[in-house]
């Protein structure tokens, strides 16, 4: 079975518990700090992934890092994870339970590129542009690729917008090496 599709099962199970439970918050800011430790601590996911530590010692290290951090319905979903031989997941897990919490929540993660950091005048404009479209919250994500040469490429879910100078130097390109000029037009 994918990595993909195992977590996001696994996380969908979690969520349609904690929303059963009223306890959405607490594991999602439980599972942003399992996704950090994950992240953050190579040697932690090793463990995870070893197949030579048995899942009760893999248990007793998860009860020792996260015991009094997170909640105890967090807790418990981690020892039957574990238990279940499903604990290279969990990263994985945390994320898609991330996901699936935006979705519920309406929030949108907007990708913006651009050639120059934006300036907050237009950051405003574009996020509250985006809010009155999408009926939602948005999430910028902004990063600076100094090969776009100018113009932005902004993304959101399934859609994408490039209005780069790259990506119209690209067509240009395209349409005249299509341009055969050996042809005689007449």
């Amino acid at each position: 079975m994918a990595t993909l599709l195992i977590a996001q099962r696994y996380a969908k199970a979690i969520f349609d518990l904690s929303v059963e439970m009223n306890v959405v918050e607490d594991v999602r800011s439980d599972m942003e700090l399992i996704q950090s430790v994950c992240s953050s601590n190579k040697d932690f996911r090793l463990l995870l992934k070893s197949p030579v530590i048995r899942p009760d010692k893999k248990i007793i290290v998860l009860e020792a890092l996260f015991k009094n951090k997170i909640s105890d319905l967090s807790m418990r979903y981690l020892s039957i994870i574990t238990r279940k031989r499903r604990e290279q997941f969990i990263n994985d897990i945390a994320t898609e339970y991330i996901s699936i919490y935006k979705k519920f929540k309406n929030i949108f993660i907007l990708h913006l590129e651009s050639a120059r950091a934006v300036s907050s005048d237009i950051r405003k404009k574009i996020v509250s542009l985006l809010e009155d479209k999408t009926q939602g919250t948005i999430e910028l994500h902004e990063k600076v690729k100094e090969e776009l040469v100018g113009g932005f490429v902004f993304s959101y879910d399934d859609y994408k917008y490039d209005a780069s100078i790259a990506y119209q130097l690209r067509k240009m390109k395209k349409a005249v090496a299509e341009f055969n000029f050996y042809i005689s037009e007449l």
